[in-house]
């Protein structure tokens, strides 16, 4: 008699785990709290993305400004270059130097220097890099295992073969419940 009961209690807690969606319910994982950059001061360039693949658009943004400069302020345009995409002049906006560029298609895989030439005598330069990635993609996922050597989709079979197990399961608890009634 304590095996049917425990067949029994099996069945109910499988059936309230099924219905109740109990996985459904577990806590997400948590988010991790974003940071913030810190805003160089000075004169600096920076790229983003500073990976890009070839025939992508990158922005520019630079200042030719000291630190201690009150207020600071880019006013007088400036050149960006690098063999990545050549020259380009940033304009100043919003305190700051900004502007655009596409790398060329035919741009090589590597990295790649980007130097900031400031207006004036003696105002200085700075210099990132840019990596620029080819546009190639793979055609399919490695065959590693489940997905990729799969072959056919069987997921039909399993979905069926889940149903019947969980009928079977429902009509066996529900034969147990019965046959204890009428003893």
């Amino acid at each position: 008699m304590s095996g049917r009961r425990s067949l029994a209690a099996i069945t109910l807690a499988a059936w309230i785990v099924v219905l109740t969606g109990a996985p459904a319910l577990a806590a997400p994982a948590p988010t991790p709290t974003p940071t913030v950059d810190a805003v160089p001061e000075g004169v600096f360039v920076e790229v983003n993305p500073s990976t890009a693949e070839a025939g992508q658009i990158v922005g520019i943004r630079a200042s030719c400004t000291e630190a201690d400069d009150d207020p600071p302020g880019d006013t007088e345009a400036a050149i960006v270059e690098s063999t990545a995409f050549g020259e380009v002049t940033v304009q100043p906006q919003f305190g700051h130097l900004t502007g655009a560029v596409t790398i060329p298609a035919e741009t090589r895989a590597r990295s790649y220097r980007v130097v900031l030439d400031c207006p004036g005598l003696f105002t200085g330069s700075a210099d990132t890099t840019i990596n620029v990635l080819n546009d190639v993609r793979p055609s399919r996922g490695p065959a590693t295992g489940f997905g990729g050597t799969a072959g056919d989709d069987n997921s039909t079979l399993v979905l069926t073969g889940g149903a019947v197990a969980l009928t079977a399961g429902l009509v066996l608890g529900v034969l147990n419940l019965r046959r204890r009634r009428t003893a």
